[in-house]
């Protein structure tokens, strides 16, 4: 396994080793194209000898669909890796892909990600001009002085809002009501005013306002509460505009055995589970139990905190968390359990308040003391466990717009917002672990045992009896309950006349081990199907169980008075 930083075509030659190495286990194919004409893959996991991977429940993973959350990528990369050098050494590894299938697109945001990686600019999805179809004037981020970073300007003026700290002079404290006399500076992004309309001379701080020019926001863009742009800046034209996300929704429709979901992005070192919408009860009591006993298995495992994204996002004063989210619309219209996963903790590390921890409600009660102590701890901690591109210092620059500044600050990129490359293995490792377990709870069909009599000549009554052995149910959720048409269904099939009964037939939706009670019996997540044949004796046929979300099992039995219980037969 390795854990680095993929380009566009490192990730792809490695994609294309892999499946290459690995034939019996991996499927890469390309379901459809960026903007700016690349490939968008799509990985298949799992056993081909234990069955077809349609035939098998399934965990989607998608990563990077903001593009500047490079080691969501990472993780995806590292534990397609993981899951195929482990088959047969590793208990889950093996289990994972022999019982059930993995579907990973490991990045979506192609074209904003390859430029993040490759030059100095930023991008929250795409670089595709948005919302606005002409470049407007105004502040543009850009690496002003060359260094290969943009980073934060502090630039002297008597009404700045900022003063440089006392304890830490690399940090900028807040200016205080009513302080005077000392040297005061506004602090903001590194960049320029693009200045596109013809004019004379204008103040620069006057014509200092954001250009607006690439705000396209991929993960508010799907349809589930789409607020558009005056509602939620980035949402895009109409939901699923982009080509990106229009190719992703497709593979999910196309891949009715998905039971379970996780998306990779950075950063806060916590696994969100639903809901968006309000506190707990707004969930069924079933899905709370199911969404929560995950999303502890997942802090355990990989050591990040885990919360609802009401819990950790809402602040009171939006009128619709996260509008046109994938996990909400995951949940909300298919009923798959869903889960978005931050990778990356800096304040953690650095002993500072984070809303992986605290949520945002919390930290927008921390008074500018409080947020200046944190600030310290962070450059502190950088300093000492960053690495060397980690913290850079405050540099005078002779800027065109605003006269003489500094420019330093902290890395954006591959501090903030990523691990530093020496830290990257130690995440994807502990992400690996939750999307392992993820997996593994995904529902599992098996035949606990199969009834054969005959009750006249040539005439056979045959019980099967069916389980989810997972701990998902069949329907995933109790949404995905509410949603469905049919569940799990039963069929005979080979040389057989059937005169009782009906095949094939529909079961119901069976309970996972997840909602056991030892206070009732599991009759919830067992049933049974029951069919007179006509046929001659010892004729071979197949009992088959299926359910969109559950996959396919068969047992191949002979007519003759026989019990026999499937799972060692």
């Amino acid at each position: 396994m390795q854990a680095k930083y993929w380009t566009y075509r490192e990730m792809w030659d490695e994609l294309r080793r892999l499946e290459a190495a690995y034939p019996n286990l991996m499927d890469v194919e390309v379901i459809g194209q960026s903007r700016e004409g690349r490939d968008i893959a799509a990985v298949t996991l799992t056993n081909k000898a234990t069955g077809a991977a349609a035939h098998k429940s399934a965990v989607l993973v998608d990563a990077n669909i903001h593009a500047g959350e490079v080691s969501a990528n990472s993780v995806a990369m590292y534990w397609i890796s993981w899951c195929l050098a482990h088959d047969g050494e590793d208990a889950q590894a093996t289990a994972l892909l022999h019982q059930h299938t993995v579907y990973l697109v490991p990045r979506i945001a192609l074209d904003g990600a390859e430029l993040y990686l490759t030059t100095p600019l930023r991008f929250r999805s795409s670089p595709h001009l948005y919302p606005y179809t002409e470049p407007r004037d105004g502040f543009v981020a850009e690496d002003v002085n060359g260094d290969g970073y943009i980073l934060q300007m502090r630039v002297p003026a008597v009404d700045g809002g900022y003063v440089i700290d006392e304890v830490d002079p690399r940090v900028m404290r807040p200016r205080r009501p009513g302080e005077m006399g000392g040297k005061y500076y506004h602090v903001f992004e590194e960049g320029r005013i693009d200045k596109l309309a013809k004019t004379g001379g204008l103040p620069q701080f006057a014509k200092a306002h954001p250009a607006r020019r690439a705000t396209m926001d991929f993960n508010r863009n799907f349809p589930i509460r789409w607020a558009g742009e005056s509602g939620q800046p980035g949402a895009g034209p109409y939901p699923l505009s982009e080509p990106e996300l229009r190719s992703l929704a497709d593979f999910i429709h196309q891949h009715p055995n998905i039971a379970a979901y996780a998306a990779l992005h950075t950063s806060g070192g916590v696994i969100l589970r639903q809901p968006s919408t309000g506190d707990d009860t707004v969930l069924s009591q079933t899905d709370r139990h199911l969404f929560s006993r995950v999303a502890e298995m997942g802090a355990r495992v990989s050591g990040y905190f885990a919360g609802s994204n009401y819990e950790k996002f809402a602040t009171g004063h939006e009128k619709v968390l996260m509008p046109g989210a994938a996990d909400d619309w995951l949940y909300d219209h298919f009923g798959i359990l869903g889960f978005t996963v931050e990778i990356w903790d800096l304040c953690r590390r650095a002993g500072a308040r984070g809303y992986g921890e605290f949520g945002v409600r919390h930290l927008m009660r921390l008074s500018p003391e409080e947020r200046t102590e944190d600030e310290r701890k962070l450059y502190a901690w950088a300093t000492r466990e960053g690495g060397p591109d980690a913290v850079f210092p405050w540099t005078p620059f002779e800027h065109p717009d605003f006269g003489m500044v500094e420019i330093g600050g902290l890395n954006p990129k591959f501090l903030v917002q990523n691990p530093p490359l020496h830290l990257l293995e130690e995440e994807c490792t502990n992400v690996s672990a939750f999307l392992t377990g993820l997996g593994l709870s995904t529902p599992q069909l098996i035949i606990p045992s199969i009834q054969v009599v005959q009750t006249a000549p040539g005439v056979f009554r045959v019980v099967a009896e069916v389980s989810n052995a997972g701990f998902l149910p069949t329907s995933s959720t109790d949404k995905g309950r509410e949603l469905s048409l049919c569940g799990v269904r039963a069929a005979i099939e080979g040389d057989v006349e059937v005169i009782a009964g009906e095949s094939p037939t529909t079961i119901g939706q069976l309970d996972g081990y997840g909602s056991s009670s030892m206070w009732t019996p599991p009759g919830g997540q067992r049933g049974y199907v029951e069919w007179g044949v006509r046929g001659k004796p010892g004729t071979c046929v197949d009992v088959v169980f299926e359910g969109a979300r559950a996959g396919r099992v068969a047992q191949t039995i002979a007519l003759d008075d026989a019990t026999v219980d499937a799972q060692d037969a």
